[in-house]
Parts: structure tokens; C-alpha cells; sequence
């Protein structure tokens, strides 16, 4: 079993952020740092916009966004356990959102649950639906949490397979808080593209997809973060 089909494959192209802000860090120790991670946002979007951003450790997207100055261009999604996703109005049509644990952190380094969060987009011109699905995974890192790595990725990819309709384009993103080697990782690479990887902590921070075309990739630096913003275009 695989979440390996592209939806109604439109061939239109989806550009998405995944990033952890650091939150308590950046913004609650530093103010924004000058508005840096909003910044960096911006300057990435600049020439093209991101269709879909998907943010963790964030307790204010409107914070960024206003960084960025893209709070008007953009509708906001809060979901729990300070994740955000931000959708750009003028291409897509919010259809439904969601949430849901799928892990636990461990007794040693618990701080609690660990849920994706998800959105049903709809494509203005097309009609494409995306299924995007934002997610931060259980503590201790490479450790999967509390009922390990393979139960986390059945999680997520039960909710997917039970929640997006068959027509539906999959992208998934996170900061895993697992590695490219951890049975996390393993799990879902063989029942999704694996599109992109970052370089902080190891290799936490991910984009997956029903689709394999990858277009482009790109880590676009930590903005003041402790992670690394990664961006990704898709063909659908």
C-alpha cells in the first residue's frame, strides 16, 4: 500500500515552505530579530510566490506573515501544538482543514502529543485539489517518541489515506524531528516520493509527496532560526 498517485495529475506546479521557527528563541527571546525569518520568506518568494508554507514552533503567523508583508495575500490556518500553514488566496480556495496526534514524546523528553495538521486546497484555474499536510514530530530525536518510529509514519499515513480524496495531490511536510536513517524516515520512504531533505540536526526537516516530479529544491538558510527554511516546487 502507497500514497503514489498524483491526484488528477493537472501538471500545474506547487511551490511549498516548510520551517521551523525557533520560536521561543527568535521571536520570544529576540523580538523577530529584526523581522529576519520574515524576511527570508519574502526575499524566497520574491520572483514566485509560495502557494503553501507550512511553519512549526509557531505560536503567531500573522507575525510572519506581517514580516514578510504578505498578511493580506495570504489566508492563516492555527493548528495545535504551535504548528501554522499560510495558503495564497488569490490561487487557492480553502476546502477543509484539520488536525490530529499521531505521536507522543518519549518519558525522558516529554513535553507532550505530536499531531500533523492538514488543509484540502483547491486550485483556482484548474480544480486541482492539494492535500497538504504539515507535522512535528515526537521527542527524543531519531527516537520516533514514545510507540517509535513506525507507528508515528502508520499515523500520518493513516489520516492521509483515511482524509484526502482519491483525487487528491499528497505533500507532506515537516520538521520530523528524525533523520533520513531512522525507521521514521524509512517507513514512509516507501510508501511516498521523498522530495527533500534538510541538513539541520542530521537531516529533521522533510518534503514528501504523492508526486515525484520534484522541479526544484532549495535550503534557503535559518533566517535567525535553528533550522533551516527548505523550499520545494512540485509538479502535480
Amino acid at each position: 500500500w502507497a500514497l503514489r498517485s498524483c491526484g488528477s495529475g493537472s501538471g500545474i506546479t506547487v511551490k511549498v515552505l516548510t520551517y521551523n521557527l525557533f520560536w521561543w528563541n527568535l521571536f520570544g527571546r529576540r523580538h523577530g530579530n529584526g523581522g529576519s525569518a520574515g524576511r527570508l520568506i519574502a526575499e524566497a518568494g520574491s520572483s514566485e510566490r509560495f502557494d503553501v508554507m507550512g511553519f512549526q514552533e509557531c505560536e503567531g503567523v500573522g507575525w510572519v506573515l506581517g514580516d514578510a508583508g504578505l498578511a493580506t495575500e495570504y489566508g492563516a490556518i492555527t493548528g495545535p501544538h504551535a504548528m501554522c500553514m499560510a495558503y495564497r488566496k488569490d490561487s487557492w480556495t480553502l476546502l477543509a482543514d484539520g488536525a490530529k496526534n499521531v505521536g507522543e514524546d518519549r518519558g525522558d523528553q516529554w513535553y507532550g502529543t505530536r499531531a500533523v495538521m492538514w488543509a484540502r486546497l483547491q486550485h483556482s484555474t484548474t480544480g486541482q485539489v492539494l492535500f497538504f499536510v504539515n507535522h512535528h514530530g515526537p521527542l527524543p530525536v531519531h527516537s520516533g517518541g514514545r510507540c517509535g518510529g513506525e507507528a508515528t509514519a502508520y499515523n500520518i499515513l493513516k489520516l492521509i489515506a483515511n482524509t484526502a480524496h482519491a483525487d487528491d495531490a499528497v505533500v507532506l511536510v515537516g520538521d520530523f524531528n528524525a533523520g533520513p536513517n531512522d525507521v521514521t524516515l524509512q517507513s514512509l520512504n516507501g510508501r511516498m516520493h521523498h522530495i527533500y531533505t534538510g541538513s539541520a540536526f542530521g537531516g529533521v526537516d522533510h518534503v514528501f509527496s504523492s508526486c515525484e516530479h520534484k522541479v526544484s529544491t532549495r535550503n534557503l538558510g535559518d533566517g535567525g532560526s535553528d533550522h533551516d527554511a527548505l523550499e520545494a516546487i512540485i509538479q502535480l
